[in-house]
C-alpha cells in the first residue's frame, strides 16, 4: 500500500512509531513503523562495554546491541568504537540511562543520544521532516519506505487546508477561583463557519456530546486558552469523576493526565514558566497561553519552524527557539556520525584576568546624545550575529582548532584562530534559516500587503528572524550541546569590530554619529540626500564586508535620559518619526508588556498628534493639543468611567510569590490568591489592578484579575499619577511636563 500526502504527526506508541498522513482530499491516514531508537555508550575499555551490554538490568531495556564507529566529540578527527544499544521501547531512554549511571560507580561510561525525542531521531535517520510532502510505502515486517518530494530549503511549498477549532469551557463556579471540583456548565466549540454550544442535563452527557462533535468535525488543530494548565486537566478530572475516559485523540486512546505542576526556567535574562503540556495523538493541541504562537494566524510560522528544525508540531509549539536550534544541530550531527552528549559540557579556554577584561564584553554601544535631533538617518546590519557565525565559521569545532594553528582567520582583539579546513557544525546549521529568510524578504517586496500570501510569508520570515537572534546567545548557553563560550565571545568581538568600522566609515564621510547600539547606527549630516545615504551604505558594506540596510530618515528622534542622571542617555530608550509618518519606539510604555491598555492607547494617541510636526519647533506647537488629550484621559479616570479591563497590569513574576517584599503590588495580589488556594511561581503571569495604592494594609492595595467582581473599583489618584508619567516620558524632551 502507498499513501501520498503531508506528514502531519508522529509519536512513539507501544514500541512502534505512529504517523498520520494528511492527503490532498483532507483525509487522515494512520501508519506504523516497527522502529525504536538507540542510545550510545563510550568508554576507554571495550571489555567494560561488553560487560555492560550483557548486564541483566541493561538487557531488560534493549532488544539488541552492536559496536559501531562514531565521532564522540565535536572536534574529533577520528571515529571511536562505541556501544549501540537498541531500545525495546522508545519511552525507556531515560530509565536505561539512569540504569547505566547507577552501574557506573567509577565514571567509566559516556552516554550519548539519550535526550533526543524518538520522533526527531526517526526524522534524522530517514531524512524526513514535519509537513513534508511524501509518498509512503508500507513494506514487509511493518517497516515504512519514505519518498520525499519536498525539501526544507523550499520556500514555495504548498500545504493542505487544515481544520482548526477553538475549545472553551464554562464552569458552574462555586468558589472565587475555578476549581477541578466545579461542574461543567457549557463547552463551546468554534469553527470557521459555526459556533457549537454544548449544554446538557448532566456532565456525562456534556462530555459524551463533546467527544461526538470533535469526532464529527475531525479537527487537525484544537486551540485552547490555558488548556495545558487548566482546561484539559479539568476535563480529564471531570470525565474520571463521571466514570469516563476523555477520548479526543484521532488515535483511539484516552488523553493521558499530564504531570502536576509546571517548570520554571531562566532564559536570556528572564524567568519563564511552562505548564506541563497536554499532547493529543493524531491532532495538535495548541494552548495560546503556553505556546510560541498566540492564534491561528501564526500557524504558518510554526509550520516553517517545524520543517526547518525537524521537530514535531506539538513539541516545537511548546519549545524555546534554543531547542529548535539544537534540533538543526542534532540533524547535522547525525549526518556527520557525531554523537550528542547526554550532559553537555560547555567548556571555555582558561583566561588570565587581563584576557577576561578584553574578552568578556558584549556588542559595541556608543551612548546616545540625549535630546531631540532632526534629520537623523538609521542604518541596521542585516542579521549581523547569525551572519558572523555563518560567514566567519564560528563554532566549537572551529575556534582554536588543532589543525590550523597558522590560520589567517584571526578573531580581532582576542587573537583566536579559526579553522580554514572544515565547515563548522553550528555555521552550517544556520545556512537554511538564513537563506530561507532572505528569500522570504525578497518575496515580501513583490507582494502587496493586502495579498493573502503576504501574511503567510511574513509569518514564516518572522520566525526565522527569531532563530537568527537566538543563535548568538545559544553559543554560550549552558544547555547547548555543541556550544562554546569562546565562540560566544568571538562573535561579540567580531560584532564590535564590524560596528566600529561602520562608525569610522560614517565619520570619514563627515557624518555625525549620534548613537550606535550593537548593529544599529544613527547618523546625521546637514542637507544629506537619499543618494548620499545610499553611497554611505555602500561604503560601510565595503569597509565591513557585511550587508547593511538603510532604514530611513527621521524627521525627528528623541534619545531619552537615564532616570538617575539626566546627562546620560539610555541606549534602548528612544522614539522618533520617519519621513513617512511611521513611529519607531524602544523602551517607552507602548513597548512594555506590563503597560495597561489605557496607558498604551493614550501614549499612541499623543504620539499620533506629535507625528504631525515635521521638526522640533512644529512638534512643540502641538503640545497644547497633547495637554488637552491628557486632560480628556485624566477626566475619564477621575470620574470612574474607565473599564477595569483597560487598567490591568500584566507582569511575569521573576521569583516565587512568597519572596516579594511585603509592600509591593505583586505581593499584595499574590497574597490574596494564596488566601484562595492559588500560589504563583516564578515565570507565571500575574494580572492585577490597583484599587487602593496608599492603603495602610498593603495586602489590599491591588486586586488580582481572578478576584475582580462587580464591587471592585480602581484607585483614580494612582492611575492619574501614572498617566502623567506616561505622558511625560514622551513630552518632556519637547518642553512639556504634566503635573498630575
Amino acid at each position: 500500500m502507498t499513501v501520498s500526502g503531508w506528514l502531519f504527526d508522529a509519536y512513539p506508541l507501544n514500541g512502534k512509531m505512529v504517523f498520520w498522513i494528511k492527503d490532498e482530499g483532507g483525509r487522515s491516514f494512520r501508519l506504523e513503523d516497527n522502529w525504536t531508537p538507540s542510545i550510545y555508550v563510550g568508554s576507554e575499555s571495550k571489555v567494560d562495554l561488553n560487560i555492560l551490554a550483557t548486564n541483566l538490568a541493561v538487557q531488560h531495556h534493549i532488544k539488541g546491541y552492536d559496536f559501531v564507529s562514531r565521532y564522540e566529540r565535536i572536534g574529533d578527527r577520528e571515529q571511536t568504537r562505541v556501544l549501540e544499544l537498541g531500545l525495546a521501547d522508545s519511552s525507556k531512554r531515560l530509565p536505561l540511562a539512569n540504569t547505566i549511571e547507577d552501574i557506573d560507580v567509577h565514571d567509566k561510561f559516556r552516554l550519548y543520544n539519550v535526550d533526543i525525542l524518538p520522533q526527531q531521531n526517526y526524522f534524522y535517520e530517514h531524512d524526513i521532516f514535519p509537513l513534508a510532502q511524501c509518498k509512503v510505502d508500507v513494506q514487509k515486517e511493518g517497516r515504512l519506505g519514505w519518498q520525499i518530494t519536498d525539501d526544507v530549503r523550499f520556500t514555495n511549498y504548498r500545504l493542505p487546508d487544515f481544520k482548526v477549532v477553538n475549545l472553551d469551557v464554562s464552569l458552574k463556579q462555586e468558589g472565587r477561583l475555578p476549581s477541578f471540583t466545579d461542574k461543567i456548565d457549557t463547552i463551546t466549540i468554534k469553527t470557521d463557519n459555526e459556533t457549537i454550544e454544548i449544554q446538557e442535563r448532566s456532565e456525562e452527557d456534556v462530555l459524551q456530546e463533546l467527544m461526538r462533535e470533535v469526532g464529527k468535525i475531525d479537527p487537525d488543530f484544537i486551540f485552547t486558552n490555558d488548556g495545558d494548565e487548566f482546561v484539559f486537566p479539568y476535563l480529564i478530572e471531570r470525565a474520571e469523576n463521571n466514570g469516563m475516559q476523555l477520548m479526543l485523540n484521532r488515535e483511539p486512546v484516552p488523553i493521558p493526565k499530564p504531570p502536576s505542576g509546571g517548570k520554571t526556567y531562566f532564559s536570556y535574562g528572564r524567568v519563564h514558566y511552562r505548564a506541563s503540556s497536554v499532547m493529543l495523538f493524531g491532532r495538535m493541541h495548541l494552548d495560546t497561553s503556553n505556546s510560541l504562537i498566540h492564534d491561528s494566524r501564526s500557524l504558518h510560522g510554526l509550520y516553517e519552524l517545524a520543517r526547518v528544525c525537524r521537530v514535531p508540531l506539538h513539541a516545537i509549539s511548546r519549545s524555546t527557539i534554543g531547542r529548535a536550534l539544537t534540533s538543526m544541530q542534532f540533524y547535522l550531527a547525525h549526518k556527520r556520525k557525531l554523537l550528542v552528549p547526554y550532559r553537555p559540557a560547555n567548556l571555555e579556554k582558561l583566561k588570565t584576568f587581563k584576557e577576561l577584561v578584553v574578552a568578556d564584553r558584549g556588542g559595541l554601544i556608543i551612548e546616545p546624545r540625549v535630546g531631540v535631533h532632526e534629520r537623523v538617518a538609521e542604518f541596521d546590519f542585516v542579521s549581523l550575529y547569525p551572519n558572523i557565525i555563518s560567514k566567519l565559521n564560528i563554532g566549537a569545532d572551529t575556534i582554536n582548532c588543532g589543525c590550523c594553528p597558522n590560520s589567517k582567520k584571526i578573531v580581532p582583539e582576542l587573537g583566536y584562530h579559526v579553522c580554514e579546513k572544515r565547515r563548522g557544525l553550528v555555521p552550517e546549521s544556520l545556512e537554511i534559516p538564513i537563506k530561507n529568510r532572505r528569500e522570504y524578504k525578497q518575496l515580501l517586496r513583490k507582494l502587496a500587503t493586502d495579498d493573502k500570501s503576504w501574511a503567510i510569508v511574513d509569518s514564516r520570515r518572522g520566525i526565522l528572524r527569531v532563530i537568527g537572534h537566538v543563535s548568538f546567545g545559544y553559543q554560550g548557553h549552558a544547555h547547548s550541546h555543541f556550544g562554546i563560550l569562546d565562540g560566544h565571545i568571538a562573535i561579540c568581538a567580531w560584532a564590535r569590530f564590524i560596528a566600529n568600522k561602520a562608525r569610522k566609515a560614517a565619520e570619514a564621510s563627515t557624518y555625525e554619529v549620534l548613537h550606535l547600539i550593537i548593529d544599529s547606527l544613527f547618523t546625521k549630516k546637514s542637507q544629506a540626500t537619499y543618494q548620499q545615504y545610499m553611497k554611505l551604505k555602500e561604503e560601510i558594506e565595503q569597509a565591513t564586508e557585511f550587508e547593511i540596510n538603510y532604514e530611513g530618515e527621521f524627521k525627528w528622534i528623541a534619545f531619552l535620559p537615564s532616570k538617575n542622571n539626566p546627562m546620560v542617555g539610555v541606549p534602548n530608550r528612544y522614539f522618533g518619526c520617519y519621513e513617512d509618518g511611521t513611529i519607531k519606539d524602544r523602551g517607552i510604555e507602548t513597548r512594555r508588556h506590563d503597560t495597561p491598555y489605557y496607558f498604551s492607547k493614550f501614549q499612541r494617541e499623543i504620539l499620533g498628534i506629535m507625528v504631525q510636526g515635521n521638526n522640533i519647533k512644529e512638534v512643540k506647537t502641538l503640545m497644547p493639543k497633547v495637554r488637552e488629550t491628557f486632560q480628556k484621559y485624566r477626566q475619564k479616570l477621575k470620574e470612574g468611567r474607565v473599564q477595569l479591563v483597560d487598567l490591568i497590569f500584566t507582569e511575569m513574576l521573576s521569583k516565587d510569590s512568597n519572596t516579594y517584599i511585603v509592600n509591593s503590588a505583586e505581593r499584595s495580589a499574590t497574597c490574596q490568591l494564596e488566601d484562595e488556594g492559588k500560589s504563583m511561581r516564578a515565570g507565571q503571569v500575574l494580572q492585577y489592578i490597583i484599587n487602593d495604592y496608599y492603603r495602610k494594609n498593603s495586602r489590599k492595595r491591588t486586586v488580582p484579575v481572578e478576584l475582580i467582581n462587580e464591587k471592585t473599583t480602581y484607585d483614580a489618584r494612582r492611575y492619574i499619577e501614572l498617566l502623567a508619567r506616561t505622558c511625560n516620558s514622551v513630552t518632556e524632551p519637547f518642553g512639556l511636563t504634566i503635573n498630575d
